[in-house]
């Protein structure tokens, strides 16, 4: 029964908590009234013991380093020095003089907006769990978006100095220098291009936001959005193509083509303009249920004849690769049918680079090689007759087994119209489906061709070059 009293106490509050009533709260330790020596062990500021990291004057119970009595009888104190004197009269290597550049609670001496006087759960005495946390109670803005930069969401001490620096943003080096210190790899880039891209030269906040954004790699909008902020003449051209370059207008847009920091090649192409267009064009395009566009595989065959534009490394002699008004991205209209009467303006694409009297004069010796004898067989098929034929009855776009791009066949309707040339010393013959076989000479002495012609490669097995024009 000597138990009772103390099972009774505990089983009132019970029994009061169950009635509805407040339990009574506990008997709080009357201050002292008497100068004492340890404010921890005396009950009543033992918590500031309970850290894992303690300031040194409560690590060793010396409170009177900061606090001193105005009033014992009042257990009232005042701190020693006010301000960031107090905490100067220790951390001499802390007086914000060190560097041009003073973070704002360090120039008013609020030390504590960052710091806990007593003890901390982090290294630094730091008010918070984790240096990002303390910096984001007052920068709440810089931490907006789906994807943090590593160093912003960890610890902002990797990139800035906490109380003082010599470099903007309270930054610990040069901003450029900061960047590269980590990213080391887009430095050797930059430094090391022959073509390196000037934002990622001067300045990486061009393209980047250091903290957060909604946006991959950390940039500041999405990859055509920022591109076209600088180059605007290249966006007019994208946002007003009647025929767009989906490369372009997709989620990676400009970074399809174009390296972000810095290339060998010239305009941040990752590659020489065929490789980089083959990193796409080697397989077929599905652009809808009516048209795919077929895989340029015949330009990675070194045995076939290229056409002079994408020998010399040039898609874009003939595409718009941004896009365009028309079909194909070509820079010039382009009619799609088999058989075409006869303009400048329906063959002007070719007519770029080619010359008219190609296929205007009806007689020559030197404006073609395609000849019999004089007589102009160029001018034959394309104007002297009541149906002209396009270019591409006869030719491939891109490359052929054949020289001057002969096409093996071509697409006439839904068939593969075969032309079956054989190259000769002194000119050649077809034998197509569209007439008898027929032979032509250029006369001996007047052809600038090689004496001997060489000997095209097997004919390929699998697609058919000179793929149908669409419509």
């Amino acid at each position: 029964m000597r138990r009772g009293p103390a099972i009774l106490l505990p089983l009132a509050m019970l029994v009061s908590v169950a009635a509805g009533q407040t339990p009574p709260a506990p008997t709080a330790i009357a201050p002292p009234t008497t100068r004492i020596l340890d404010c921890t062990t005396s009950g009543c500021h033992a918590q500031q013991l309970n850290h894992k990291f303690l300031h040194g004057p409560t690590a060793i119970k010396a409170c009177d380093a900061c606090h001193e009595y105005s009033d014992p009888l009042k257990h009232a104190f005042t701190m020693k020095r006010q301000g960031a004197e107090l905490c100067n009269f220790c951390h001499i290597d802390k007086t914000a003089a060190e560097g041009a550049v003073v973070h704002k609670p360090v120039a008013e001496g609020k030390c504590t907006t960052c710091h806990n006087p007593h003890g901390s759960e982090s290294r630094l005495l730091l008010a918070k769990a984790r240096p990002s946390e303390v910096c984001t109670d007052c920068h709440k803005e810089v931490m907006h978006g789906a994807h943090a930069h590593k160093p912003a969401a960890d610890d902002c001490t990797q990139c800035h100095k906490a109380h003082t620096s010599d470099h903007e943003k309270l930054l610990t080096m040069d901003r450029q220098a900061l960047c590269v210190s980590c990213h080391e790899d887009v430095g050797r880039t930059v430094s090391q291009s022959a073509h390196p891209h000037k934002p990622a030269v001067d300045d990486c906040l061009k393209c980047h936001t250091p903290h957060a954004t909604d946006e991959i790699r950390g940039l500041r909008s999405a990859p055509e959005k920022l591109c076209i902020s600088c180059h605007e003449s290249i966006g007019v051209i994208a946002a007003g193509a009647t025929h767009p370059h989906s490369a372009v207008t997709d989620t990676r847009a400009c970074l399809n083509c174009h390296t972000a920091h810095g290339s060998d090649h010239e305009k941040q192409l990752p590659k020489d303009p065929v490789s980089t267009c083959l990193a796409c064009h080697d397989k077929p395009i599905v652009v809808n249920k009516a048209h795919t566009v077929a895989a340029l595989t015949e330009l990675t065959d070194p045995s076939f004849h290229r056409h002079g534009p994408i020998d010399k490394g040039d898609c874009a002699a003939c595409h718009e690769v941004h896009g365009g008004a028309n079909a194909m991205h070509l820079v010039e209209p382009y009619k799609p049918g088999f058989y075409q009467a006869y303009s400048d303006s329906t063959h002007g694409l070719c007519f770029k680079c080619h010359d008219r009297e190609l296929v205007t004069i009806p007689t020559t010796d030197q404006a073609t090689r395609f000849r019999d004898g004089s007589r102009n067989l160029h001018a034959v098929h394309v104007k002297s007759r009541t149906q002209g034929l396009a270019c591409h009855a006869c030719h491939t776009m891109h490359a052929s087994r054949f020289p001057n791009q002969i096409a093996d066949s071509v697409a006439y309707g839904q068939w593969n119209l075969p032309i079956n040339f054989k190259p000769t010393e002194e000119g050649g013959s077809c034998a197509p489906g569209c007439h008898k076989p027929a032979e032509y000479k250029r006369p001996a002495g007047v052809s600038p061709a090689a004496a001997s012609p060489p000997q095209p490669p097997p004919a390929p097995q699998g697609p058919v070059f000179g793929p149908p024009i669409p419509e």
